[in-house]
């Protein structure tokens, strides 16, 4: 007899899905590692502005694989969305990578 097990879905926190991503993503790592020097605040403020505004510092970001990418990590967030991510954790992966 064949028995199905049913597994709920597994959701990484906000803080699995930015470490996961911001620091692999060729298009904005660079410029986050320079925020993530400067402490955890302006990091916040540099991916916030980033996945919400569509901004990359002073420039709009307008490219559709861009934006697609960044609805990609809003879907990939809880209902909390970046408020909930450990800021300090995600500067500490861009700026000590394997550190934990």
């Amino acid at each position: 007899m064949d028995r199905k097990v049913l597994v709920p879905p597994v959701h990484p926190d906000p803080t699995e899905v930015i470490e996961a991503w911001i620091p692999h993503d060729a298009r904005w790592q660079a410029q986050a590692r320079v925020h993530a020097r400067r402490g955890s605040e302006p990091l916040r403020i540099y991916v916030t502005e980033l996945v919400r505004d569509h901004r990359d510092g002073t420039k709009p970001i307008s490219d559709d694989f861009d934006l697609r990418t960044l609805k990609a990590v809003l879907e990939d967030l809880p209902r909390g969305g970046l408020s909930d991510v450990d800021w300090r954790r995600v500067a500490q992966a861009l700026t000590h990578p394997g550190l934990r």
